[in-house]
């Protein structure tokens, strides 16, 4: 049976609600499209943020403990310096104390008995003193060289390596010197360390090695600091045999640490 004028016009309006209802559903679609777009962005934004922000946390942090590292290692540097040159000190006192009362303690001679006609009196035999061998490379006992000093004086800066025991002795001899200033910062490389000298600390530290090598008791003492002054002197003999000209030149180095010739092969 034909559809009448009445199905076809209830017909259209189903077609038009569909049609509605497609629209709506394709705008609802949108509008969660567009929402969920953005959600990822807020998402991205606060990864790249929160990254970004660890990222400078970390340079921080990095900063902060190199700052801490250093301050905390040039004043234990600076601390290490000073116990070393106040042990030096009191050593030198001490000798000195040591020095002073050997005089007063020898001059004060033993009562003599009275003779006594019944008791023989003992023969006393004479036994020739050993004779002391003179010690090499050390300067005569009015001081060291007035023209090694001068040499020194002008240098601006100097390298001594060595070993950290060695430079502990150093400071031992002539930390209490009036123009020597220990340096305040000491590279330390595994035990071996390398300290920048001012022609002042050079000075001192010549004239000191110098007085020791001659007035310690200990042949040990003697010995180490106749080898450092020796090293010391011969680069600063070099500069009075070849002075450089209008400040060219190879700087002032140091380097205490002896050692054997390696082997050659022979040139067969």
């Amino acid at each position: 049976m034909p559809f009448g004028s009445a199905d076809r016009a209830q017909l259209q309006q189903i077609t038009k609600q569909l049609v509605d209802l497609a629209t709506d559903l394709a705008a609802v679609k949108q509008q969660v499209a567009d929402q969920q777009h953005a959600i990822d962005q807020a998402r991205q934004d606060a990864t790249n943020a929160i990254t970004s922000g660890l990222a400078e946390v970390r340079a921080v942090a990095r900063d902060a403990l190199a700052r801490t590292n250093d301050v905390a290692t040039g004043h234990l540097a600076n601390i290490g310096s000073e116990l070393v040159a106040i042990r030096g000190a009191i050593d030198q006192l001490d000798s000195r104390l040591r020095e002073a009362s050997a005089p007063a303690q020898e001059g004060k001679a033993a009562p003599e008995k009275p003779a006594s006609d019944s008791e023989p009196q003992p023969v006393e035999q004479s036994t020739p003193e050993p004779v002391p061998e003179p010690e090499p490379d050390v300067e005569p006992a009015s001081g060291p060289d007035p023209d090694i000093l001068r040499a020194a004086a002008g240098i601006a800066h100097a390298t001594v390596e060595a070993h950290r025991d060695t430079w502990a002795f150093l400071i031992q001899v002539a930390g209490n010197e009036q123009h020597f200033h220990i340096p305040g910062r000491v590279e330390d490389h595994d035990g071996f360390v390398s300290v920048r000298f001012s022609g002042p600390s050079l000075v001192a530290a010549i004239t000191s090695l110098a007085h020791v090598t001659h007035t310690a008791d200990s042949p040990v003492t003697r010995a180490i600091a106749a080898h450092i002054h020796g090293k010391i002197t011969v680069a600063v003999q070099a500069i009075i045999d070849n002075p450089s000209r209008d400040g060219d030149g190879t700087p002032v180095r140091i380097v205490i640490d002896d050692r054997a010739a390696t082997d050659e092969p022979d040139g067969e």
